[in-house]
């Protein structure tokens, strides 16, 4: 079952931002991962700006002020060893976040 963490800046999602992304996050994982559409853990934290902090830019990315921050966990079933680098489930991680971002 994949974990899901959402971070977002206090005041600037209201509930249907909040749900659009919500729903692009597990549309992506069952897109990429091919979880079930039941197989959903989310939890969305609203931080305060005094909360929030990073540098305006980072490698040639500027932060927005609506900025939000995405974290996944999965641990597929039966999986007894840790994964490789650049796992199979790195590359899914890549292709989600590109899914999730059109």
């Amino acid at each position: 079952m994949p974990l899901v963490k959402i971070h977002v800046l206090e005041g600037q999602y209201d509930e249907r931002r909040i749900s659009n992304v919500s729903k692009a996050v597990q549309d992506a994982l069952m897109s990429v991962l091919k979880i079930p559409p039941d197989d959903f853990f989310q939890i969305i934290h609203e931080l305060p700006r005094n909360r929030f902090l990073h540098t305006p830019s980072f490698v040639g990315m500027k932060y927005s002020t609506t900025s939000s921050c995405l974290k996944s966990r999965s641990s597929p079933a039966g999986r007894r060893k840790p994964a490789s680098p650049c796992s199979r489930t790195e590359r899914a991680d890549r292709r989600g976040c590109r899914h999730i971002a059109r």
